[in-house]
């Protein structure tokens, strides 16, 4: 089963962005302290005052400066500290979003900037120019990252989490540790899954418990999301970790055996492993009718994303 090569945005950010750190306390109610109030028995809603304003003063920011993020995030404890988590989560994703902009426009900006930036991940001396360069980035909650031979700008996760963590409820802390636990891990290089089986099937599975445990948390799509994909690639495979040495005999690459059989040891009675056992089983007595079946149906189940096969 070869695959025609597509990207699924996996991991520098998806809105804030993301493996297994044991979340999670309960939610908030919606309506303790958050971002709305119900104000009438016709349940009109109108924003609270207090995001209103950090919303009007983020509009303030030019967010082709990366001080700008320092601002937002000054701002932020400014505002929030001292109230309830439910108004401080609401607050975060504005927050964020402001991040996740500045974060495009400074690697816009990047890429119209004739200074090679790239000497910063070489042996040697760093030019002062340089070292500037990356001292007010870091001070400013980002950093210069290196990915297949491409520089680019990220957000520090550790600098916006050491700040607001406090802040936040335990659901959100616990979602931003393993943002950061996974982007400091990695997922793909050169169309390679580079973490280990294991590292890969537990990652899902703690979305898996974190979705169960947390339906109304600010970024349960996100957490959807990354399931998803993250699924999609341990039943198919990418370019480079292939899901069979060889079409034809449908034997299983050592990831997928691994991967497979510490799932289904490990997770036995997981959604999860409810999904891969007919799959695996069906590889096992080589049906490849009966695979891409399973496969067509996971998709349109919208469990896995769609993919071409020749």
């Amino acid at each position: 089963m070869k695959i025609t090569f597509f990207r699924i945005f996996i991991l520098s950010s998806l809105c804030i962005l993301s493996a297994c750190k044991k979340p999670v306390a309960k939610n908030l109610s919606p309506n303790n302290d958050s971002s709305t109030l119900i104000i009438d028995t016709l349940e009109i809603r109108k924003e609270n005052s207090q995001i209103t304003a950090y919303r009007t003063f983020l509009n303030t920011l030019d967010s082709t400066k990366a001080e700008s993020a320092l601002l937002a995030l000054t701002e932020f404890k400014r505002m929030f500290n001292g109230k309830s988590v439910g108004l401080c989560d609401s607050a975060y994703v504005l927050f964020q979003e402001q991040i996740d902009t500045i974060e495009l426009k400074l690697n816009e900006k990047l890429q119209n900037d004739t200074v090679d930036y790239s000497f910063l991940f070489q042996s040697g001396r760093i030019s002062p120019k340089l070292l500037k360069a990356k001292n007010e980035l870091f001070k400013n909650g980002f950093e210069f990252k290196l990915f297949e031979g491409v520089v680019y700008i990220v957000q520090n996760r550790n600098f916006i989490i050491r700040n607001l963590r406090p802040m936040l409820s335990e659901s959100l802390q616990a979602y931003l540790l393993q943002i950061e636990r996974e982007n400091n891990e990695g997922f793909m290089e050169d169309a390679s899954i580079i973490i280990s089986p294991l590292r890969h099937v537990d990652r899902i599975l703690w979305y898996e418990k974190f979705i169960a445990e947390n339906a109304d948390f600010v970024y349960i799509k996100n957490c959807k999301e990354y399931k998803k994909a993250y699924l999609t690639y341990l039943l198919i495979g990418i370019d480079q970790t292939y899901l069979f040495e060889d079409d034809k005999s449908m034997k299983l690459t050592p990831y997928f055996s691994e991967a497979y059989a510490y799932l289904l040891k490990t997770y036995p009675k997981s959604e999860t492993a409810t999904l891969v056992l007919p799959y695996t089983q069906a590889i096992e007595h080589k049906q490849k009718m009966v695979v891409d079946e399973l496969i067509k149906k996971y998709v349109i189940k919208g469990l896995i994303y769609s993919q071409k096969f020749e």
